[in-house]
């Protein structure tokens, strides 16, 4: 499944399965790189807002050539919120670039459609005196075409979204003279997102699925009470009969919906097993 891939609007491919870097912090980041990589892994999902991109960068500094071509990896980073004033979004793709160690990214995402205030490149979330966050009005319309400027320049093959609903890409696709080639939102079994699938598909949008596996590890997750993903019976019932992890069996459910996924881990073991999931 690491080299089954989808076809983006603008005719690029982009692998169905990619390892996502959410949480994975420095210091274990760059060895999940490397180890997705040396494991047939082509598309790797990073944000500017992880604060990781440095130690990916040096990964990809030392296994592009050898391990793995450019030409065959398939780099997404997203454009942080602090940054979605025209005028500094370029600005902020170039610091990706220039932690990524690269000179284009396949695919590059609003994070999210709401902008805060700017208070320094690397000051992600900005607050006043009183500890809250300072928001900032920008359309996010305006926001794109400085994102279709870099599709221009060069500098990213494809853009798209992150978080954004229905109405909202709809309003891109209406105002746009590049379309979205990707929604990046959290899917899973208990959060299936049949509309807002639905809607991208009939659009020609790629939806990506992050929290695959519902994010057990989330902040407040232990102390939610809600239901743990990987614990539901039926899903282990399904893993049970085909001989895999219950990860596996949600990894697989994403992909045969026709969606990209990108699972995150820093486990070795994991990053591996959550690969094999032809079956």
């Amino acid at each position: 499944m690491a080299t089954q891939s989808i076809t983006l609007n603008t005719g690029a491919e982009m692998p169905v399965l990619g390892l996502g870097t959410w949480q994975s912090p420095t210091g274990k980041v760059g060895n999940a790189v490397k180890v997705a990589l040396e494991n047939g892994y082509k598309h790797i999902d990073c944000a500017f807002v992880y604060e990781n991109e440095k130690e990916i960068g040096q990964t990809f500094a030392d296994t592009i050539g050898t391990v793995v071509q450019r030409k065959d990896l398939f780099v997404t980073s997203k454009l942080w919120l602090h940054m979605m004033e025209p005028n500094r979004v370029r600005e902020c793709l170039e610091m990706t670039l220039k932690d990524l160690q690269l000179e284009y990214l396949d695919l590059y995402l609003i994070h999210w459609s709401h902008a805060v205030a700017y208070q320094g490149p690397r000051v992600i979330v900005p607050k006043d005196e009183d500890g809250n966050v300072i928001f900032n009005n920008v359309d996010y319309k305006d926001t794109w075409r400085a994102m279709e400027q870099l599709v221009d320049d060069g500098l990213v093959k494809a853009i798209g979204v992150s978080n954004f609903n229905t109405i909202q890409v709809e309003d891109i696709i209406q105002n746009c003279s590049i379309k979205p080639a990707v929604n990046q939102i959290e899917v899973h079994p208990y959060m299936t997102c049949n509309r807002w699938v639905n809607h991208c598909k009939r659009n020609g949008v790629v939806v990506t699925a992050y929290s695959p596996l519902a994010s057990p590890d989330r902040p407040g997750a232990a102390a939610s009470g809600y239901p743990v993903l990987l614990d539901d019976p039926v899903v282990a019932t399904i893993a049970k009969k085909y001989g895999k992890s219950t990860a596996q069996i949600c990894i697989r459910h994403a992909i045969d919906r026709g969606l990209v996924v990108i699972p995150k881990s820093v486990t070795p073991s994991r990053i591996i097993a959550n690969s094999q999931v032809n079956y």
